[in-house]
């Protein structure tokens, strides 16, 4: 089977080769360079392979992908699109153990060297087959957003991304009719002229802030004269490449907006590319690809930003796709409380590791699949194993593989934490804050949540800033300025000092795999829950200060009993009641500065005056219960209240 993969391997790569040859012709550049927009994270060489096998291809998928994703089948008789797809592998090697700070071998007792070992990556790759939509029939795809130029409002917005796009200021001015715009390296500015059409000004902004990217030798010159004054300064390219590349980048841009440019002039390509090999003519391939991925991923992230900023909702494909399948809270909190933190996004969230090792591997760097499951993910490109009899793992080089096996399958912890579906399952779980502070607040195991302040220019004037600036400026610490990073069981034993310490050094160091957020640093809050007690604490930059009334002492503490204790028909104010406070209990709490309810105080004095009249929450903590939950449950409620 391996020996058939590389056999298969060779022949598609040498036509590779020749199909870049040949694609340097005025109509056929053109109709790569769409190809290429709208497969623009693909590699050149995948990019090359589409544009030969199907160049009017629009999306492609695998056979599974489409059935199980997108609920269409792959029409019979229609042949699959062949792509090159990586499968690295793991391989543990022994080299000398360096000292992290001096780089220098680690000698032993005795002055010998200590030896280690690591894992490296292999690279390698196979050959796999996708199938464009229009060889698909079933439910119909989310209708994606066209034609940004139809909109003068959109249009707007789109010009305004292409300004946060540019490396370098972007403006408008009078020039000469025959001049659209030029990118002045002496100035570090680009300039558009004023008064063209919205199709002419954005091809010309694109062209013009690729040659920002890509042709300012000034700014790389300086640069590098930064790192070393003996460095020689970049050299230019000809101008001719220049051009190619610019237009090449603003066509393809364009192109994947459905701005339809006309019928821009390539005839020079095929005299451009006369005398030029194959290695060459694949780098500007290359760069070409890569500048107008990039810039199409900053367009449209700031496309999205102005948008929200100007209260303006776009129907986007990503949207779209959450609206037909909108994520349920119970996938992300189980009922158990132990198992209501985050919890690591596993790739089957029907198997454990556990599964996995009942099967006899035991190495830890695998992740268990079910059948379904690694089809899905094999249609992804990423490397699936089967696990045979004794726990061995062989890697799965075609869909035939996974059918014919009947047992467990399994992917690389590493590449999983690198797929997309990874990257989505951490983004959202940050879409439910309050069902996750509530199973925070509700778990009755140890505990700690992770709060940073929210994304956004609205907000950077206390971001970083150590309590004792926030308190010269007036400004108070308010939980509605944060988002809950992260939360988790908390481990270990010590002081409330020592394990804020612990933390630090963990998300500053050590960050689990599923935390995706930045380090830990000032203005941050831990908070931690040790014996059914929450305390809060800031990041500040010497330590940590605790702020005793950062969680809301009510609509916090409703939203957390609600989601909790609503079965139970007990909502009053109190989660886990195990016993009302009582008016002495409630002094105590406001001399040692913890907020107290006015409405709880007068409860408190209600029921001194009147012993004949208990409330449902009386009547069960009147009820056999066990002596760590009557221990626990005042402390918890007076926590809370804070």
């Amino acid at each position: 089977m391996a020996e058939k993969n590389k056999e298969r391997l060779k022949e598609i790569t040498d036509s590779i080769e020749q199909g870049i040859k040949d694609l340097f012709q005025s109509d056929q550049y053109i109709q790569y360079l769409r190809t290429m927009s709208r497969f623009h994270r693909y590699s050149v060489n995948n990019t090359v392979l589409i544009y030969m096998q199907k160049p009017d291809a629009t999306l492609v998928a695998g056979f599974n992908k489409w059935r199980g994703q997108f609920s269409r089948n792959v029409m019979r008789g229609e042949k699959g699109i062949k792509i090159i797809a990586p499968t690295p592998y793991k391989k543990k090697i022994e080299e000398e153990k360096l000292d992290p700070e001096t780089k220098t071998p680690v000698l032993d007792a005795d002055g010998k060297v200590v030896m280690e070992v690591k894992e490296i990556r292999i690279p390698r790759y196979k050959v796999v087959s996708v199938f464009d939509v229009s060889q698909t029939e079933g439910k119909p795809l989310p209708q994606l957003a066209k034609n940004l130029t139809g909109d003068v409002k959109q249009y707007g917005i789109f010009l305004e991304a292409l300004r946060r796009s540019s490396p370098v200021p972007l403006n408008f001015e009078a020039m000469n009719p025959n001049t659209d715009g030029y990118f002045s390296q002496k100035d570090q500015r680009i300039a558009i002229r004023e008064g063209m059409s919205e199709v002419q000004t954005v091809s010309a902004a694109v062209h013009e802030i690729t040659h920002a990217k890509l042709h300012n030798y000034e700014q790389a010159r300086l640069a590098a004269a930064r790192g070393d004054e003996t460095a020689e300064p970049p050299k230019s390219e000809n101008r001719h490449t220049e051009e190619v590349e610019a237009e090449s980048v603003s066509y393809a841009v364009c192109q994947y907006y459905g701005i339809q440019t006309g019928e821009n002039s390539f005839g020079y390509i095929a005299s451009w590319s006369r005398n030029k090999e194959l290695p060459e003519l694949k780098a500007s391939l290359e760069t070409i690809n890569r500048t107008a991925s990039g810039l199409i991923s900053d367009i449209d992230r700031n496309f999205v930003e102005i948008a929200k900023e100007r209260g303006i909702d776009l129907s986007r494909p990503e949207q779209a796709a959450e609206q037909a399948a909108p994520p349920k809270a119970a996938d992300m909190l189980p009922d158990a409380p132990e198992q209501a933190l985050d919890k690591y996004p596993m790739p089957d969230s029907k198997l454990t590791v556990a599964d996995l090792e009942a099967c006899g591997y035991l190495d830890g760097d695998l992740l268990p699949l079910s059948k379904d499951r690694a089809r899905e993910l094999f249609e992804q490109d990423l490397t699936v194993y089967r696990i045979e009899d004794g726990g061995n793992a062989g890697m799965v080089l075609d869909t035939d593989e996974i059918q014919t096996h009947n047992g467990m399958f399994a992917v690389s912890r590493e590449e999983w934490e690198d797929s997309r579906d990874f990257a989505a399952a951490l983004e959202d779980r940050m879409k439910h804050q309050e069902q996750r502070e509530a199973a925070f607040l509700k778990t009755s195991q140890d505990a700690f949540a992770i709060y940073q302040v929210k994304d956004g220019d609205k907000l950077r004037d206390i971001r970083f800033e150590p309590m004792s600036e926030l308190e010269s400026r007036g400004i108070s610490v308010d939980h509605g300025n944060y988002d809950l990073a992260y939360t988790a069981p908390l481990t270990g034993q010590g002081s409330t000092e020592e394990r804020l310490e612990s933390l630090w050094q963990r998300f500053n160091n050590d960050l689990p795999p599923d935390y995706r957020r930045p380090s830990l640093s000032v203005s941050d809050i831990v908070a931690l829950k040790q014996n059914g007690v929450v305390s809060c604490h800031y990041a500040d930059s010497f330590g940590f200060k605790e702020l005793p009334s950062f969680l809301p002492p009510e609509n916090h503490l409703k939203n957390a009993e609600m989601a909790m204790e609503d079965d139970y028909d007990m909502i009053d104010g109190i989660i886990d009641n195990g016993k009302n406070p009582t008016v002495a209990e409630l002094e105590q709490q406001a001399k040692y500065g913890q907020p107290v309810s006015l409405i709880e105080l007068a409860e408190a004095s209600r029921r001194e005056h009147d012993e004949k009249k208990k409330s449902v929450v009386e009547q069960l903590r009147n009820q056999p219960v066990s002596r760590e939950h009557k221990k626990a449950a005042p402390d918890r409620g007076a926590e809370m209240e804070r």
